[in-house]
């Protein structure tokens, strides 16, 4: 089913650009650079995982994630990011084009999408800043040559900060699909504030394996931390030393004509010069994008959160009546909350029961803290606690997180997920400090080891290898499915590993519907049907599909 949609939007594609094909792609011109500029710069090999360069450096932390500190000019950072995160940027791109492959395993189809791509994001280099177009031009030098059949090096990382926004256009792909809440009490003794996130943007495991955290000291504007991945300038989870946090949840959009600037850039320009929620405003105000999207600001000097929504037309802010935002995956504002794009996607989505269960969560709850909120993002059940199966998309904990984040801003503490999701250990670290890490000796961790959080039990149990297995016989099953069905205690050992999941029986019946073995196929939509279904448009898929095997087995 995802594969059929997959092609009919390559055909739509196609139909498109055709009258584009012969229309040469632009080739973006490199930004001004600083007169002296960087002339064969070196960095220093502390260890097999450890890399400096003047004062910026790079390590691999215990928990597996790479922790870097940069600093400078624009064109410095980008120099720096570039040389220490190299093997991470190509390994990156390895992975991203590794996985649009996967996708779309139609040569025609993914020259169809980069011609497509190359002519939507023609403009791409006059809608970001200056100062991150040299940042990002720094960091294109150490991309590699690999992928020059894709589009030079600044053309390609260009556009893969488009990433995010260019989910929205593929539709019922969901890529993007996170679940964020903010809890604060100035009023009640000690002044506490939390916000928790996770960042359900997947594109593979491969893509999820090496995070960043990223430590920034600009020269201009406030220091920051930010999760991140090899080549990427773009912010989707940071907190400054101001204790403004940012962190993005995509909304329901139509589909775009042309590209703006990438949301990404958008949060990054937040991140680096807004201190307060109006200045946030002001900033995202300014900006055009093409995408629908929703920017949730914590601030420890206003001492509340809002969720900043922008679409293509306008900018609205959304402030909760009381001390709690919650943000899923659609609008809360007065000015979209009622339209009818936002309620027909409350209506077909997962959005609103990973919104319904994280209220439930925290109605139980009288405490604020850290703690309470790591249980909230870790949480993998529907609405009153219903049972979804292992990976469901209407859980709050999908399984498939590129990382989760805690955020602690009138404390200035930071905790970041290790891989795998968020079910390892979140390593915390003091973002007023990030000057200072400047003079730390890069084969010592920042990390505050006495605030650091255990890993979900989850983890350590049969339920999460089950889960481990679901999926490889998952790929089996896809690979070759008339061998697997075929061999003996396949089908029960697959479903034995995830049997309260919609996913199993659903790519069962669909198969033996497609081999006309109606009664079989009965079978399996029924399981199916008796599951929680994230999506209207598949129950609506079964529906019909269980009707027709009926008529079809009784014929």
């Amino acid at each position: 089913m995802r594969k059929k949609k997959l092609i009919i939007s390559g055909v739509i594609s196609l139909l498109i650009i055709i009258p584009l094909i012969f229309i040469k792609i632009t080739v973006y011109p490199a930004p001004e650079l600083p007169e002296i500029q960087i002339q064969n710069p070196q960095r220093e090999t502390v260890n097999s995982t450890t890399f400096r360069y003047k004062n910026n450096w790079l390590r691999k932390n215990e928990s597996g994630n790479w922790e870097s500190y940069i600093e400078g000019t624009a064109y410095e950072r980008g120099i720096a990011l570039g040389l220490l995160h190299k093997e991470l940027i190509q390994s990156q791109e390895t992975a991203f084009v590794g996985e649009i492959e996967k996708l779309l395993p139609s040569r025609i189809l993914r020259t169809v999408m980069q011609l497509g791509l190359g002519w939507f994001n023609r403009n791409l280099d006059k809608d970001i800043p200056e100062e991150y177009l040299q940042e990002i031009y720094g960091v294109s030098q150490s991309f590699s040559d690999d992928y020059s059949y894709i589009g030079p090096k600044f053309n390609r990382v260009l556009n893969y900060h488009a990433a995010h926004d260019i989910g929205h256009m593929v539709q019922n792909m969901n890529l993007v699909a996170c679940t964020a809440v903010s809890q604060w009490d100035f009023d009640s003794g000690e002044p506490e504030m939390v916000l928790g996130r996770n960042f359900d943007f997947y594109f593979g495991d491969e893509f999820a394996k090496d995070k960043i955290v990223l430590f920034v000291n600009p020269s201009e504007g406030y220091d920051f931390v930010s999760v991140t991945w090899g080549g990427f300038s773009g912010v989707v989870s940071g907190m400054n030393e101001k204790g403004l946090t940012v962190t993005l949840n995509a909304l329901p959009s139509e589909i775009p004509t042309k590209s703006s600037t990438p949301v990404s850039i958008i949060a990054r320009d937040v991140i680096q010069y807004a201190s307060t929620i109006e200045e946030a405003y002001e900033i995202i105000s300014k900006y055009d994008v093409f995408v629908s999207e929703s920017f949730t600001i914590a601030s420890a000097l206003d001492q509340t959160t809002a969720v900043i929504e922008k679409t293509p037309e306008k900018t609205a802010i959304y402030y909760p009546e009381d001390n709690q935002l919650i943000v899923a995956n659609h609008f809360q504002s007065d000015e979209y909350k009622n339209s009818q794009l936002n309620l027909d996607h409350i209506r077909d989505s997962e959005s609103m029961p990973r919104f319904d269960r994280m209220r439930e969560l925290t109605a139980d709850d009288t405490t604020i803290s850290v703690e309470n909120t790591l249980r909230y993002i870790r949480d993998q059940k529907g609405p009153n606690g219903k049972e979804l199966g292992i990976g469901n998309p209407m859980a709050i904990n999908q399984l498939l997180a590129h990382h989760a984040v805690i955020f602690e801003p009138v404390k200035g503490i930071a905790y970041i997920s290790a891989a795998p999701f968020q079910e390892n250990v979140f390593n915390a670290y003091n973002v007023r400090s990030i000057k200072n890490m400047a003079d730390l000796d890069p084969i010592r961790s920042p990390e505050i080891d006495s605030l650091r959080l255990g890993q979900d039990p989850f983890y350590t149990s049969l339920g999460f290898s089950d889960y481990e297995q679901y999926k490889i016989l998952k790929v089996d099953f896809k690979t070759a499915p008339e061998k697997k069905v075929s061999e003996k205690g396949f089908i029960d050992k697959w479903i034995a590993t995830n049997p309260e999941y919609y996913e199993p029986y659903l790519l069962l019946a669909d198969f033996y519907f497609n081999q006309k073995d109606f009664a079989s196929a009965k079978t399996y939509y029924e399981h199916a049907q008796s599951k929680a279904i994230p999506y209207l448009g598949i129950s609506t898929h079964i529906s019909e599909n269980l009707t027709k095997s009926n008529e079809r087995h009784r014929n």
